[in-house]
């Protein structure tokens, strides 16, 4: 037997309560889609592909 997955507003209150944010419920809409907007920006870095030739880079001076 599995267990069925939560849902994405489950898993957001959850998220909020163990950092102990307080979380309106008419802003746990725009916490998703800025989630998965930055889950689609996250696959972008971790799928782009680095040959096993390629130089570190250098030091970062801002």
């Amino acid at each position: 037997m599995t267990t069925p997955p939560f849902s994405d507003e489950v898993l957001v209150a959850a998220r909020a309560q163990a950092m102990d944010l307080d979380l309106p419920p008419a802003c746990i809409a725009g916490v998703i889609v800025n989630t998965r907007l930055l889950q689609n920006y996250a696959a972008l870095v971790r799928d782009f592909p680095l040959p096993d030739t390629c130089e570190p880079a250098g030091d970062y001076t801002p």
